[in-house]
């Protein structure tokens, strides 16, 4: 129990974190300056307030996802379909495609609902200091005006999605691999090291110094992914902010302020009247 509460707690730990870090990447992109410690305490309070959407929709969609699913088998398990799967193996069939198909729908819909609020909740709970509930009133009302706008945004978010994680699954697993070798090299150098030391591998010290040895280099494995991954955020929420500050007046106004008024030029002076001397005036 207190193993599953410690994991509870770093899951929402977690869970806030990238809360608070949406907030700062979104005023790094808008600002041209990306600065963590500064950028913590200035989002905090908002990242808090997203907290609370984040963690009530996941429950909500994992209940939501269970219901769907297991009411059809329970159905079925009630009715017997499952003690005599050979006589009702069209049945089964057809069911088990359509509640596939619906699945995959739910959690298509759930997906997109999940983007939406990365994507522009976000900006609307940065500019306005409100909470979830008053952003998405917000949000909704600024989507039904290009009802047409939004669907094609999802529909190029999806296909540039897909794209960027081919991408980047490539190259990061041209990283890995190159990682691999020096840490290989050292996992080697050890097992010698111990092995002439007479170490015994079967104590439970030396499993647990091992366990976290693999800890720290998993951690850093997925530091170097995040860190060639960095660019393909900056771009997705490039993407975003440029598609949606034209039709959310606050961040336009900070992404694109108005230039100040042009002043008409001076008429440019010979150099020669400037060593004249000014005419007398009549008397």
């Amino acid at each position: 129990m207190v193993g599953v509460a410690l994991v509870l707690a770093l899951l929402l730990l977690w869970i806030y974190s990238d809360c608070v870090y949406r907030f700062i990447l979104l005023d790094a992109v808008v600002g041209g300056q990306c600065r963590l410690r500064e950028g913590w305490r200035r989002w905090r309070e908002a990242g808090r307030r997203y907290l609370f959407w984040v963690v009530a929709f996941g429950f909500a969609a994992f209940v939501l996802v269970g219901v769907v699913a297991g009411v059809p088998a329970l159905l079925a398990y009630r009715a017997g379909w499952f003690q005599n799967p050979d006589q009702n193996l069209g049945v089964l069939i057809g069911g088990g495609i359509l509640l596939v198909l619906v699945m995959i729908l739910l959690v298509a819909v759930l997906a997109i609902i999940d983007m939406l609020g990365r994507d522009f909740l976000v900006p609307v709970m940065a500019f306005e200091e409100v909470g979830a509930m008053d952003g998405w009133r917000t949000v909704l009302a600024i989507m039904a005006e290009e009802k047409l706008a939004y669907a094609g945004y999802v529909l190029m978010k999806i296909v540039l999605a897909m794209g960027g994680a081919i991408i980047f699954t490539f190259l990061n697993l041209i990283v890995v691999l190159i990682l691999l070798i020096p840490l290989g090299l050292l996992g080697g150098i050890g097992f010698l090291i111990g092995r002439s030391a007479g170490v015994s591998w079967d104590n439970a010290s030396v499993v647990l110094l091992l366990a976290a040895f693999a800890l720290l280099a998993l951690a850093g494995l997925l530091y170097v992914v995040g860190f060639v991954y960095a660019p393909g955020l900056v771009f997705f929420q490039s993407y975003t902010l440029e598609f949606f500050a034209p039709r959310y007046g606050p961040l336009g106004s900070k992404m694109f302020p108005p230039s100040p008024p042009m002043t008409p030029p001076t008429p440019a002076i010979p150099p020669g009247e400037l060593l004249l001397p000014p005419e007398p005036s009549p008397t």
